[in-house]
């Protein structure tokens, strides 16, 4: 009897033990799955971000927001986004249909295909794909928030708020998100801000950093803006040839050009920056490798020679960003559209055949042949070495054109120190 006692405390000892043990190992399962549930969350919440900011630097696209090609659509930028007119900031768009309601695009992970199923409404609620997979969906819904220009020294800066959800639910898409029950919301913010495309528009319908033949053509340059003084021509060097110089009212042609430019002249190469590079940077506020780099650049393979429609199809189909062309441009048709300018960078000769051009040209090459064409460019050419001719060009500087470049093309990227996880 004294045996059986002892045996049964032991035993009973020992389900303790047990007992105690297992509570920890529940305990220990619940803590890493609520673990798990809360990091799905914020990587989701994180990939929201990063998504948002791809999307604010590509082309078109429909209402899946995959990229399309009809010129009807709108980019993403387009749909979230007023663009920043000359005198304004960068604010938000709303639902037509419910005063101030955020128009918020969301996205869900389809785990059997890999890859996000997305929605990107124009003027309706937020909404998501239909998955009929099992596995597990992570979400994440974008909320964009406007920044007074009395908490930013930038007019061009807005807050990115995705909420990341590991599951699909109305609760998370909602302004105010909160958790699914049973599953976890993170939130995570970051500050974007438009990198500009054209940091510093030129001071004249033509600018070139070395010598500048007008050529026989004649070349026709025009600049009647009050604020650039008129200046038609730009040169480092000298200005030769008959060009047609028309300048502010009572100011000669011939008084309206800047030849030997001190500051043009004085661009040489310094340390590991060449003359040329500090062309372009003085222009575009960065060097030609990280302008090319940009997530809002398209790069065009041109080395064979591109034509105007396959540019302009590039242009139409991506308002908004800079193109940088590989190779060599023939001007042979239209390029933008005044109401959609083009921001282009030829490495090679850009070749003025025919059509009209609405935006920057910029080219790269020592000695920019122009041709004998008759193109009609509305906004500025820039030569980063010597510009010669003999076509019938005629360029009409427009200042509201080159400041559209300015304020609406470029890149968003992340504002240091914007970045939070809490709210």
């Amino acid at each position: 009897m004294a045996t059986l006692v002892v045996v049964m405390v032991l035993f009973f000892i020992v389900s303790l033990v047990a007992a105690y043990t297992s509570r920890n190992l529940i305990f220990e399962q619940r803590t890493s799955a609520n673990q798990y549930r809360s990091t799905q969350a914020f990587e989701a919440a994180e990939a929201g971000v990063e998504w948002t900011l791809a999307m604010l630097n590509g082309g078109r696209i429909d209402d899946d927001c995959l990229p399309s090609t009809d010129p009807t659509r709108t980019t993403f930028r387009e749909r979230y986004l007023q663009p920043i007119a000359a005198d304004s900031v960068l604010t938000l768009k709303t639902r037509t249909d419910l005063a101030s309601s955020p128009l918020m695009p969301a996205c869900v992970f389809d785990a059997d295909a890999g890859q996000w199923r997305c929605k990107c409404p124009v003027d309706a609620a937020a909404s998501l794909p239909t998955l009929t997979t099992a596995a597990a969906k992570p979400m994440f819904r974008i909320r964009f928030e406007f920044i007074p220009v009395a908490e930013s020294t930038r007019r061009d800066v807005v807050r990115i708020v995705a909420a990341g959800c590991t599951r699909p639910d109305p609760a998370c898409l909602a302004a105010a998100p909160t958790a699914p029950a049973g599953d976890a919301m993170a939130i995570v913010t970051s500050l974007i801000a438009l990198r500009s495309g054209l940091t510093t528009p030129p001071g004249a319908p033509l600018v070139a950093r070395g010598a500048l033949d007008a050529g026989i053509g004649p070349l026709r340059a025009t600049n009647t803006d009050a604020a650039t003084a008129g200046v038609t021509l730009i040169a480092g060097g000298t200005i030769s040839g008959s060009p047609v110089l028309i300048s502010l009212p009572g100011t000669p042609g011939a008084d309206s050009t800047v030849a030997i430019d001190s500051m043009l002249a004085g661009l040489v190469d310094f340390a590991t920056f060449s003359a040329e590079d500090r062309m372009f940077a003085s222009v575009f506020g960065m060097l030609p490798a990280t302008f090319s780099q940009q997530p809002a650049t398209l790069r065009v393979d041109c080395s064979t020679a591109c034509s105007s429609s396959a540019v302009n199809a590039v242009v139409a189909a991506n308002p908004g960003r800079m193109v940088w062309l590989d190779g060599d441009l023939d001007v042979d048709g239209n390029i933008g559209t005044a109401v959609a300018p083009a921001l282009i960078v030829v490495t090679g000769n850009a070749t003025l055949s025919s059509g009209a051009f609405f935006g920057l040209l910029y080219s790269r090459t020592p000695t920019w042949d122009r041709g004998a064409g008759t193109t009609v460019i509305t906004g500025a050419l820039v030569a980063e070495g010597n510009l010669a001719g003999s076509g019938t060009q005629s360029i009409v500087y427009d200042a509201f054109l080159l400041n559209q470049l300015r304020t609406q093309h470029g890149s968003f990227v992340r504002v240091p120190g914007g970045w939070r996880d809490f709210q």
